[in-house]
C-alpha cells in the first residue's frame, strides 16, 4: 500500500476540482448554443456567442474558487482523497478474469433473454392470426 504526501494529495485535489470545472464551463457553452438554437437568440442579442464563451469561463473560474476556498469542500475532498487511497485495487490477472466471467455471463443472459422473446414473439403471432 503506497502512503501519498499530504501535498501529493491537495495536487491530485485540485487537478480534479480544476478538470470537473473545465467540464462544467464546456457543458455550459453547449447549454448556451443549444438554447441559442431553440429560441434564436443569436438573432436578438449582439455577440451572444462571445457573451456566453466569456459566461461559461468566469462561472467555472468562480466554481473552482468557491470550492478550493470553503473549508468545509475542502476537508471533504481531502477525507475522499484519504479515503481512496486505502482501497486495494485487484491486480491486472484478477481484472481480465472477473473482466473475462462477466462477459461471458452477459453473452450467456443475452441468449436466454433473446430464446424467450423470440419465443414470445412466435405465441403472439400465433394468437394474433
Amino acid at each position: 500500500m503506497s502512503v501519498a504526501s499530504n501535498d501529493e494529495g491537495k495536487k491530485w485535489i485540485q487537478a480534479t476540482v480544476a478538470v470537473v470545472c473545465i467540464l462544467t464551463g464546456y457543458v455550459l457553452i453547449n447549454f448556451f448554443e443549444k438554447l441559442a438554437e431553440w429560441f434564436a437568440l443569436e438573432t436578438m442579442i449582439p455577440y451572444f456567442f462571445g457573451i456566453t464563451q466569456v459566461l461559461s469561463v468566469i462561472l467555472a473560474l468562480v466554481a473552482y474558487v468557491i470550492l478550493m476556498k470553503n473549508p468545509k469542500s475542502s476537508e471533504f475532498m481531502t477525507n475522499v482523497y484519504q479515503e481512496v487511497m486505502k482501497v486495494v485495487w485487484p491486480d491486472s490477472q484478477q481484472t481480465w478474469r472477473h473482466t473475462f466471467v462477466i462477459l461471458i455471463a452477459v453473452t450467456i443472459f443475452g441468449f436466454v433473454f433473446g430464446f424467450f422473446d423470440f419465443g414470445a414473439n412466435y405465441l403472439l403471432g400465433l394468437v394474433n392470426k
